[in-house]
């Protein structure tokens, strides 16, 4: 099988897999907690809550035609670039399954009632650096997130670090010439 087309292979594979495995998390995550508020998995630090988040990234209100929209150019586009990202096989097919999955179970989660499921939340309130993080931001608790939130950021760092812009500089910075 040619490189190019076991990384397509690989990207047809993942994706799908993604999306099916973070819209079975939701809704395990909610069937899970049903009635009850928090569900501690390790200590204060991280626990399962049930939120709806109607607007985007941290609850921003976007409009949903827009992230509909969006969602539409941004798969396009990680397909464009994983068609021209040669000599980078399956690490490109990663990120970009990684982003093209989180996109789609975000955006499959909120067709029916216009909000996507979260249920991961983090939290240093109980703990000396929640004192810290508090001065310093505001609040010691990150947004409530899911698994595909996890996989667009992890998939776009990829993405970035797989750019050749990325390779350019470091190239350029690796051996000072003296």
């Amino acid at each position: 099988m040619t490189p190019s087309r076991s990384r397509w292979l690989l990207f047809a594979t993942l994706t799908p897999l993604l999306t099916g495995f973070d819209l079975w998390s939701k809704r395990a995550a909610v069937d899970a907690l049903g009635t009850t508020p928090s569900l501690p998995i390790h200590g204060d630090w991280l626990s399962l809550v049930h939120a709806e988040n109607t607007g985007a990234a941290f609850s921003s209100p976007i409009p949903q035609p827009l992230l509909l929209g969006a969602a539409v150019l941004a798969f396009g586009f990680m397909v464009h670039w994983l068609r021209s990202a040669p000599g980078r096989g399956t690490r490109a097919a990663l990120a970009a399954a990684l982003v093209v999955g989180g996109g789609l179970g975000n955006t499959i989660d909120r067709i029916p009632d216009g909000s996507v499921t979260d249920f991961i939340r983090v939290s240093a309130a109980e703990t000396s650096l929640g004192a810290h993080l508090m001065e310093l931001a505001g609040t010691a608790t990150w947004p409530i997130f899911n698994l595909a939130d996890i996989w667009l950021v992890v998939g776009m760092a990829g993405v970035l670090l797989l750019h050749p812009a990325a390779h350019d500089r470091s190239a350029g910075q690796a051996a000072p010439q003296g």
